[in-house]
């Protein structure tokens, strides 16, 4: 009769520790990884191991979390009971700061996710719900084959979505007016065509985030699945990150 009680006791007194502990800031918190940081984000990769906890962590800044794989977790909020929680690989959520929580991975795989701070004021974020879909280019009868580009989240200073290349599909020329920040769902080979320039190999790893610059190009999947990655495209020109392009194609937004 005591088995029950005891597994309980276990499951209780790490949450009971997270609420009594200090929120240390993010920068502290060992899960959270620091791989980016600039005038406009700071990015953390997070991993969690099955059945580990997050210390209970500060968060300053408003940001975006990008789930890598499915993850079933607790989300303790200071000073409130654990909630349950589901994301699917590739979901994105917005959270607004000051908000001081931990996470526990509840499932039996690693909780990995990329958490992007948005070191500038967002304002009028919302959810994308009715007209997500953004045209792209494609001369195949099968659709299937054709490039897509979904809006998810928006705001006045930036705008989220997922892009899919499916394999040898080619994401026709389109042009980049500010800074983007892409986080790939899946390992992928692909083929840069930029502007006037020839093409380059570029292999992405599911995860690894990277800055880019203003751009006008176009992407060809060379592999042999598809090529899933979130855009983080920031509106407006980045000063002193690189010039806006030239209307060699028509813009159009990520």
């Amino acid at each position: 009769m005591r088995k029950p009680f005891t597994l309980l006791l276990l499951f209780v007194l790490p949450l009971l520790a997270q609420q009594a502990q200090a929120p240390v800031e993010i920068t502290s918190e060992p899960h959270h990884h620091q791989v980016l940081d600039n005038l406009f984000v700071r990015v953390f990769a997070v991993s969690i191991d099955p059945g580990a906890s997050t210390l209970m962590h500060h968060h300053g800044h408003n940001y975006l979390g990008i789930s890598i794989g499915d993850a079933q977790f607790t989300n303790t909020k200071e000073g409130a009971q654990p909630v349950a929680a589901t994301l699917k690989d590739g979901d994105v959520r917005y959270s607004s700061a000051p908000l001081n929580h931990a996470i526990t991975n509840t499932a039996s795989t690693p909780f990995r996710n990329v958490t992007i701070e948005l070191l500038q004021p967002t304002t009028n974020e919302k959810t994308c719900t009715d007209s997500c879909s953004v045209p792209v280019t494609c001369n195949s009868a099968d659709k299937s084959k054709c490039a897509t580009v979904t809006k998810l989240i928006t705001a006045d200073q930036w705008t989220v979505t997922q892009v899919t290349v499916p394999a040898g599909a080619t994401y026709p020329q389109h042009t980049h007016l500010a800074n983007f920040l892409v986080v790939p769902l899946t390992d992928a080979q692909l083929a840069m065509k930029n502007q006037d320039k020839a093409k380059t190999t570029v292999k992405s790893k599911t995860g690894e985030v990277t800055w880019n610059n203003p751009v006008v190009h176009s992407i060809t999947n060379t592999g042999k699945a598809p090529a899933k990655s979130i855009v983080l495209e920031f509106r407006g020109r980045a000063a002193g990150e690189g010039s806006e392009s030239p209307d060699a194609s028509k813009p159009h937004e990520h």
